[in-house]
């Protein structure tokens, strides 16, 4: 007895799309990594290499403006905590530079 055709079952947790594109979603990434490490050797008094850091994120912040209202909306929550990141950093070496 022959089985009628049917689909394949759904995956029980089917992979995420990515919510934003994903040349985003890695300069985004790259910059939450460059500005941990930043931050860490900040910490420990080490020197810091910042070259390309401005230009790392102009390029996120204009990818960001390409994106359409509600997907820009989202990026809300990852674009603060860059920022969070960046002030973090700025403090820490404001503090080491007062410390010289």
């Amino acid at each position: 007895m022959n089985q009628p055709d049917t689909p394949p079952p759904a995956p029980l947790n089917p992979a995420p799309l990515a919510p934003f594109p994903a040349s985003l979603d890695a300069g985004i990434a790259a910059l939450e990594g460059m500005l941990r490490v930043a931050l860490a050797l900040a910490q420990a008094a080490r020197p810091i290499d910042l070259a390309g850091l401005d230009q790392r994120v102009g390029r996120v912040c204009a990818q960001a403006l390409d994106l359409p209202p509600a997907e820009g909306r989202a990026l809300r929550p990852r674009l603060a905590g860059l920022l969070a990141g960046i002030e973090a950093l700025a403090a820490q070496l404001a503090t080491a530079a007062g410390d010289g």
